[in-house]
């Protein structure tokens, strides 16, 4: 007894330098210094849509197509002509003609070529929207992996303390003579696994703030506040109304219908541009020498169309293949749009589900199977691997929850920008 009289101070050893090596890594200590204010998700959408230069780059490009109409509907400026007009070769008289030239666009001409601008600024808007639905849905993404990350930091902590109680077990038998040092130094073992987890959850978290920091436009690394946003699981809609709302409401599909009407538009312009451009004039002729009487022309001038017969006749072809083709792919567009709110309810239900199970069955049970495996190996009627065993399955599933429910808020997200949801913070 003189031996194991002298072995509890090395158990208790053991068990205070894994106590304080994971006590390095408890995220109450990371945040003790200087605890940012708590980050909603609320708040990081309306800072993403108000911040991001990806989404300001989008707007510039939105104000700059809206002057399109206004450039293709202009009239070209007139034109002033000074010129010595059948100036003799003697110079006593010098003949001097000012003329002013206004072209004229043939009407309809002008509001053909309107028409096909005017759908610039609508695809500048259908990009704006596409382009902020991803910046989005990055930022839900980023969001419940930092979630996940600060939760799963939580929980492991737990974990450590749940840890640590069973090395206390495994000591107390020790001491009395009823466990040997190998069961001792197993349990310290398990413990001390359990710091791998948590250096992978401190990576998780900083590479969570680092995408959301880069979503926001900075460059410099800083903490953000921990999440205070959690998902509420809830019943889904049904798959038909997603889909139809959906098919009404995603932005690729005004995208495409805009880039089809401005297809069209653009046969209509070309059939226009067969017509002849007009011009008129008025020139006034005075003499600088001699006597010559002033005098005063004017006139209208007409192109005729020929060579550009070819032009506007190719053009006009080109605008009905290009309708064609985005007819096609508007057919298919619609097909994939579908599939994608098939394949996001599916995994939003699937990620319920799994929530469901862990909450309601499969945690309660390994924590009745821990503490009945912590009482049978007190009273020596189970071994030690089956109570280490019944503590990392509990572990396991209280980690493999928060992963449940941080994917249920993604897979949510996922679902509402699938059917055009969820574009506006």
């Amino acid at each position: 007894m003189s031996t194991r009289a002298s072995r509890p101070g090395l158990a208790g050893l053991l068990l205070l330098s894994v106590t304080v090596a994971v006590g390095g890594l408890d995220p109450r200590s990371l945040h003790a210094q200087s605890e940012p204010a708590p980050l909603s998700l609320q708040t990081l959408l309306s800072e993403v849509a108000r911040r991001s230069p990806v989404l300001l780059a989008r707007q510039a490009a939105e104000r700059a197509a809206r002057t399109h109409v206004r450039q293709a509907a202009a009239f070209d400026d007139p034109m002033l002509m000074v010129e010595l007009w059948q100036t003799p070769t003697t110079v006593d008289r010098l003949p001097l003609m000012v003329t002013l030239r206004q072209p004229i666009v043939w009407p309809g001409k002008l509001r053909a070529r309107a028409s096909v601008a005017r759908f610039d600024e609508q695809r500048a808007q259908a990009e704006t929207a596409l382009q902020r639905q991803s910046l989005l849905l990055q930022a839900h993404r980023s969001y419940f992996l930092l979630l996940l990350a600060h939760r799963s930091l939580t929980v492991q902590s737990q974990n450590q303390q749940l840890m640590q109680v069973v090395v206390s077990s495994v000591d107390g038998r020790y001491r009395v003579g009823r466990a040997e040092m190998a069961e001792l130094l197993d349990a310290q073992e398990s413990l001390h696994s359990q710091q791998t987890i948590l250096y992978e959850l401190q990576r998780q978290r900083e590479q969570a703030e680092g995408e959301i920091l880069a979503l926001l436009g900075e460059s410099s690394q800083r903490p953000l506040g921990v999440p205070s946003s959690t998902p509420e699981p809830a019943p889904l809609p049904s798959l038909d109304s997603l889909i139809a709302e959906a098919l009404a409401s995603r932005p690729e599909l005004a995208l495409s219908h805009a880039n089809r009407s401005q297809a069209k538009a653009k046969g209509v312009a070309a059939r226009s541009e067969q017509a002849p451009d007009l011009a008129v004039y008025g020139s006034f002729m005075a003499p600088l020498r001699g006597d010559m009487e002033r005098t005063f022309t004017v006139g209208i001038q007409t192109s005729v169309p020929t060579f550009s017969l070819l032009k506007s006749g190719a053009a006009e072809r080109e605008a009905i293949a290009e309708e064609q083709q985005l007819q096609h792919e508007q057919s298919q567009l619609s097909a994939t749009i579908t599939s994608e709110v098939r394949s996001a309810h599916l995994r939003c239900a699937t990620a319920l589900r799994h929530l469901t199970l862990h909450q309601q069955d499969l945690i309660p049970l390994s924590e009745r199977a821990m503490q009945a495996a912590r009482a049978g190996y007190q009273s020596g009627r189970v071994p030690l691997l089956l109570l280490l065993s019944a503590t990392q399955r509990l572990l396991e599933q209280r980690l493999a929850y928060e992963r449940y429910l941080a994917e249920y808020g993604l897979r949510r997200a996922e679902l509402d920008f699938s059917v055009g949801k969820g574009l506006t913070p």
